[in-house]
């Protein structure tokens, strides 16, 4: 796809610029010519970068996120020095009502528990308060966070945040957190995770890519800016390694099955 374009850009560039010199020195049959063979290299090439997006867009979105989380550090160091999970929780949601979000606390969805969620025009900010967490804590909050935002709220765009605030989180739930989940037509929602664990200072999440969800972790569960300043950024860690060696065995066909995934 990208050869198709380029070589059509580059024709395109050229008869751009010579066809005054054509038409003088091989006539305008020849010039006329050369102008329609353009244009069918146009269409040709916006068939194909059609035919591939329809074909490998989804695909070609999963292996970038793959990559980021492959590339991003392991973990990032909070500037928060609340050290429980109830203080911790506490001044996120004070940073929220201060970025005039409008907040519902202690809220049942689909039978999980939430501490908070917070929304502010087209972006929503949900927080999980507990002692530990394992994988299926973050799965099964994370499919209530789904249904509230597409059956409840009846929203079609827009950016979200599910925040763990705990004091000890297992290896397998940290795996998890730098999964972006995408949902609508052209991936208009998506939802990012963090985890706060409170002993150790750390927040795990997808650091590296600079859009609305990384801005709103950054800011409210972090409480720091963006771009994310070195001397917050911790090491690589071996789910990162597990993830590579995973995606060596990437199966195009498998995946468009929905027998391959990432975590």
């Amino acid at each position: 796809m990208n050869i198709v374009v380029i070589i059509t850009a580059i024709l395109l560039l050229v008869l751009i610029g010579t066809e005054n010199a054509l038409i003088e020195n091989a006539g305008k049959s020849v010039a006329l010519a050369l102008h329609y063979t353009s244009e069918i290299l146009v269409i040709a090439s916006l068939g194909i970068v059609l035919y591939y997006y329809s074909k490998y867009g989804k695909t070609d979105t999963f292996l970038t996120n793959v990559e980021f989380e492959l590339s991003d550090v392991g973990y990032y160091k909070t500037k928060r020095s609340e050290n429980t999970v109830d203080d911790y929780y506490k001044a996120v949601r004070e940073d929220l009502i201060g970025g005039a979000f409008s907040i519902s606390e202690n809220l049942e969805l689909t039978e999980m528990d939430f501490a908070l969620r917070g929304t502010k025009r087209g972006e929503l900010f949900y927080i999980v308060s507990t002692d530990e967490l394992d994988k299926n804590d973050v799965i099964a909050h994370l499919d209530s966070v789904v249904y509230d935002i597409t059956a409840v709220l009846m929203k079609r765009a827009g950016n979200a945040v599910l925040l763990f605030v705990c004091d000890k989180v297992d290896d397998e739930a940290i795996a998890l957190s730098k999964s972006i989940t995408t949902m609508g037509k052209k991936d208009k929602i998506k939802i990012a995770m963090a985890i706060a664990e409170v002993s150790t200072g750390r927040v795990y999440f997808l650091g590296n890519n600079p859009t609305k969800c990384q801005q709103m972790i950054a800011t409210y569960a972090m409480n720091t800016e963006v771009p994310i300043e070195d001397s917050l950024k911790g090491e690589r860690l071996p789910f990162q390694d597990e993830l590579e060696e995973h995606m060596k065995n990437f199966d195009l066909n498998e995946y468009r099955r929905g027998n391959f995934f990432s975590h």
